[in-house]
């Protein structure tokens, strides 16, 4: 049986403990969110970042009474916390089985990850999956244990990533990118100490990646204002504020410090969280997490090497802020085109046999064309209104931007093996990939994409 088949269909100064009960959340009487009058269910009942998250993932896992449970790790995260995690269950009584991937880079979310995960639930039938690792191998438990329709836990090893708390999973499937609804971890509990020792690279990959809610906050904003997408200001707020914070102690996280380690880590989780309360990855993923989708895919083709997604995003987040603080201006001008419904020797170029994949997604975009079009064009003070706030959300991330560059991640060609070319069909063609709404389809629909690209990377 092949891998495929086996898928099926388908915080204090030194501690932080949250319980799961911010904005929106659903309760027994199903509350309607005071911001939007959404309901937001979270199945996230324990949050704990601090040096006691050891001692309480076993209390946790001891309330449960789960007594069989299969810990997922891979070479690396054995050593600096898996072996640690196995013997304390293990001396508490609990039947341990450990699926440990031999790689120690590389390691991808795809089918054959899945499927062996998969094979260690039907071999061993645990109670609770613990994901022991970053993001790989936290996307692969979550999406294992959902099919399997078993709970898991997040046990963070590094700030490199803000799917800990999240409850949908960053697969790649035949070489495309895909973000799959899932679950949510019951609980997160990640030891500080052992966060803080992870190699730099991992932490810039989560500033960068915590980085892309500037833009991901901008792009959701856009599509609500003028096509009527719903919008969670408190959802919203959840990841702005503590990004702010984050932004403000960049120096200290960039140094390894302390505090700003348990700022980044903390941005990362609530990130998640807001993702898990919305249903969807909207407050946290824009065009700047599309970007890194595509260069994925073209590292998969080998026409550069692969580079970690934070890295990727933080380096498209500089790139599509500049995008969209050249986007404001166009407001109002009536949508022409379904974005994605075009073609061309160079769209071909670039996607080489996976173009054709793309047509479901080109399909779903033309529906959520067909289904806002009633409110293009906006009016007159709807765009006035549309133009004073998006201006206001560019001047809020401004020190985002800043901060990316202290860090040394350009804004132009010649990072991450990404050359001009590269570069310029990442943003003219990363709306492809996903049928979310956001500032690209928007210049496109103008017919304005390619100019405002070229004026960028002259």
């Amino acid at each position: 049986m092949t891998a495929t088949r086996r898928l099926g269909a388908a915080a204090g100064d030194a501690r932080h403990e949250e319980a799961a009960s911010g904005p929106g959340r659903r309760t027994e009487g199903e509350a309607q969110c005071e911001s939007c009058g959404l309901v937001h269910a979270v199945p996230v009942e324990r949050v704990v970042l601090g040096p006691d998250a050891p001692e309480e993932l076993g209390r946790f896992v001891d309330a449960k009474r789960w007594r069989r449970v299969l810990v997922v790790e891979d070479a690396n995260t054995a050593e600096v916390l898996g072996d640690v995690v196995c013997a304390d269950l293990a001396a508490a009584g609990h039947v341990v089985a450990v699926q440990r991937f031999s790689e120690r880079s590389g390691l991808l979310a795809d089918e054959d990850a899945v499927g062996s995960v998969r094979d260690a639930v039907a071999s061993g039938r645990p109670d609770v999956l613990l994901a022991v690792g970053s993001g790989v191998l936290t996307d692969v438990t979550r999406y294992a244990s959902f099919l399997a329709r078993r709970p898991f836990v997040s046990v963070p090893t590094a700030p490199s990533m803000d799917g800990y708390a999240s409850s949908v999973a960053a697969m790649q499937f035949d070489g495309v990118k895909v973000t799959l609804p899932s679950q949510a971890p019951l609980g997160v509990f990640a030891d500080l100490s052992v966060v803080a020792r992870a190699p730099k690279e991992m932490i810039l990959s989560g500033f960068g990646d915590l980085a892309g809610k500037a833009s991901a906050r901008f792009d959701w904003e856009l599509s609500a204002r003028v096509a009527g997408e719903p919008f969670c200001e408190a959802i919203a707020e959840r990841i702005a504020s503590p990004l702010e914070r984050c932004v403000e102690g960049a120096g200290s996280m960039l140094a390894g410090g302390a505090d700003g380690i348990a700022s980044l880590t903390r941005g990362l989780v609530e990130s998640g969280m807001a993702m898990s309360m919305m249903g969807s990855s909207r407050p946290a993923s824009g065009c700047e997490h599309h970007a890194s989708h595509f260069l994925d895919l073209l590292a998969f083709r080998g026409l550069r090497p692969h580079a970690p997604h934070g890295l990727q995003v933080g380096y498209a987040t500089r790139v599509a802020l500049g995008i969209q603080r050249r986007s404001i201006e166009m407001l109002g001008e009536p949508l022409v085109q379904p974005a994605g419904s075009g073609g061309g020797d160079e769209e071909r170029t670039w996607f080489g046999e996976h173009l054709l994949a793309l047509g479901p997604v080109r399909d779903e975009k033309q529906v959520w064309f067909a289904e806002h079009a009633d409110g293009w064009p906006p009016g007159a003070e709807q765009v006035l209104a549309a133009r004073e706030r998006l201006s206001g959300v560019c001047s809020r991330f401004s020190p985002v931007d800043r901060a990316l560059s202290g860090a040394g991640v350009p804004d132009g060609p010649g990072y991450l093996d990404v050359d001009r070319a590269m570069l310029r069909a990442t943003f003219r063609y990363a709306n492809r990939l996903r049928s979310r709404f956001t500032v690209l389809d928007l210049l496109e629909c103008q017919g304005r994409l390619d100019e405002v690209l070229d004026s960028l990377l002259a």
